[in-house]
């Protein structure tokens, strides 16, 4: 028996019935973990992530198909940016939980690599609506036997609803380009992530015929700080952010939805959360009751899943994880406030 498999039937047989045939049944309502930063310096983004989760499950009536699902928010930050200690805890919870069907969270990438091996171990799909991580995904510069680190079963079983760092870094390159720059220089704090992204983002420039190197002067210079992901060129500022702004989202409707349910307009992270259950929902809807393969059902249900209309419009997860979302946002930054404009996907 497959070793995903197996952990499944050990954690599902105390909870399951038996049917005719004897074959060990799940008993609902199966239950989705959701880890996300609900309190400290990121708690704004990510209660709108579990509000996007609550309210897609809320407009399903609490139903994947003919199984009902519930949900249990937890905090994986305790005031902090995230908290080692929170987020392991989470993680041990839910797969320990029998009924657990599948693992949304965490709202960045560094908590994201703590929780990834310990859900993957026990065959539990995890869905992030923030981690833009390249190592979580593929091989990464800077992250030594990245992905096959973070998953000791030998299988994927992470995948996320927002386009990957590398995505991002692209895009900002390209708007560089489109701007008029011809030179160009990325920041680093020397962090194995701003590395990287520097290291992309000065690639992806020179093969739009833009000069890149550490120290470049001029007014058609652009100098990119990935950490923000902003730029300054020409005097004026840039950004851009793999979350689209609520104002563009293909799903039009999105906006006034979690406007009437929160009473307040949602912030970027909203919609990723709102799709990371829809995605889950269609997983566990398509996955069956058989007790000894319902978590790998559930977790083959996301990979490769084509999404149709969705609030982020029509897109596919890969065999890796990744999104085919690849709409990234652009902002004009104006004294504090930023200025949605496009949101073009990087040429290919």
């Amino acid at each position: 028996m497959p070793r995903l498999a197996l952990a499944a039937l050990l954690l599902a047989l105390p909870i399951a019935g038996c049917g005719i045939a004897g074959v060990a049944k799940i008993e609902a309502p199966v239950t989705v973990y959701v880890s996300l930063p609900l309190t400290g310096p990121r708690a704004a983004d990510g209660r709108d992530a579990a509000d996007g989760a609550r309210l897609a499950l809320e407009q399903a009536q609490g139903k994947a198909g003919s199984i009902q699902v519930r949900a249990q928010f937890l905090d994986d930050a305790k005031g902090r940016n995230w908290d080692p200690v929170a987020v392991g805890a989470n993680a041990r919870q839910a797969v320990q939980d029998s009924s657990a069907a599948a693992y949304i969270g965490e709202l960045d990438s560094e908590p994201t690599r703590a929780s990834v091996p310990i859900t993957n171990d026990a065959g539990l799909v995890q869905v992030s609506p923030g981690a833009g991580g390249v190592d979580l995904t593929q091989p990464a510069a800077g992250y030594p036997d990245s992905p096959d680190r973070y998953r000791p079963s030998g299988a994927p079983n992470f995948a996320r609803t927002v386009p990957g760092d590398d995505v991002v870094v692209d895009a900002a390159a390209n708007w560089v380009s489109e701007l008029g720059a011809t030179a160009a220089g990325a920041a680093s704090d020397g962090s194995s992530f701003e590395d990287l992204a520097a290291s992309e983002f000065r690639t992806a420039a020179g093969e739009h015929g833009i000069e890149v190197g550490p120290t470049l002067h001029g007014r058609k210079v652009a100098l990119y700080e990935p950490s923000g992901g902003t730029f300054a060129f020409g005097g004026q500022s840039y950004a851009v952010s793999a979350e689209l702004d609520p104002s563009r989202l293909p799903g039009r409707q999105f906006a006034a939805q979690f406007q009437r349910r929160f009473h307040h307009p949602p912030g970027p992270y909203a919609a990723y959360g709102f799709e990371a259950m829809d995605l889950i929902q269609q997983a566990i809807g398509g996955a069956g009751t058989d007790a000894s393969s319902f978590r790998d059902n559930v977790r083959n249900g996301v990979f490769g899943a084509h999404r149709y209309d969705t609030v982020l419009g029509s897109y596919s997860i890969t065999s890796d994880g990744d999104t085919t979302e690849c709409a990234i946002q652009r902002y004009r930054i104006h004294a504090r406030d930023r200025i949605p404009l496009g949101a073009p996907c990087p040429p290919s």
